[in-house]
């Protein structure tokens, strides 16, 4: 049964503040797309990769790839929204016929690939395994900078990635959405549930923030240095 992975990395990182998608931008001398992708392409549980790039972006992507002798990874155009990008990524991924696929942010680099095993044992037909955060900050529920309630913390978890499927389960639920005009989506746990399917949430190993903006970055970097001492 193939495993597949779909790295998402078809935005355009307006808010990292650099000339270059963020993605482009090197952690510790890599791409960050490349520090992502990796983390699947060397795994022997993941048979298939695809990488959904800004289709400005995906010449660019593929010089990069082929530079770091990644030439199984498959790169698609993405859409103009996350949903729409994912989307566009299974599609692709459909030729493979995969059994399950993890859904990864490009942004993400610091995943631990030791957790791709752990991850793929919650995954079962009408069940798919997400990583997430726990929440232990209070957190305000506020409107117009009006606290309105505090909400319960022990109930709360931050989405992460990668979250995981069987192939055919999520793919449906985006075929769906697309025919309901259901296009905001910006997780895919979410259009799972909508359709029926039942989440598991599985705490993180490593950090495994979003690089979103610069001071990221540099959190990234140290942590890095950190663990090559």
């Amino acid at each position: 049964m193939k495993t597949a992975a779909l790295i998402v990395a078809g935005g355009e990182g307006k808010r990292f503040g650099s000339p270059l998608p963020k993605q482009f931008v090197k952690l510790n001398g890599k791409e960050i797309f490349i520090r992502s992708v990796e983390l699947f392409y060397q795994s022997s549980l993941i048979d298939c990769v695809v990488l959904v790039m800004h289709p400005d972006w995906v010449a660019r992507a593929l010089s990069i790839l082929k530079n770091y002798g990644l030439k199984r990874v498959e790169v698609v155009a993405g859409g103009e929204s996350r949903q729409q990008s994912v989307h566009k990524g299974l599609n692709a991924l459909s030729r493979y016929k995969p059994h399950k696929v993890m859904i990864h942010d490009a942004a993400r680099p610091l995943f631990n690939a030791n957790q791709i095993e752990e991850i793929l044992s919650y995954v079962k037909p009408g069940k798919g395994a997400v990583i997430a955060e726990k929440i232990t900050d209070t957190i305000y529920q506020a409107e117009d900078g009006i606290l309105l309630k505090v909400l319960d913390r022990r109930k709360l978890w931050k989405a992460q990635t990668p979250q995981c499927f069987i192939f055919e389960e999520i793919l449906r639920a985006h075929e769906k959405a697309l025919s309901d005009h259901f296009l905001d989506a910006t997780d895919d746990a979410t259009l799972y549930m909508k359709y029926g399917g039942e989440v598991t949430l599985l705490s993180s190993r490593s950090p495994n923030f979003k690089i979103t903006a610069q001071t990221d970055l540099q959190i990234a970097e140290s942590y890095l240095i950190k663990l090559e001492e």
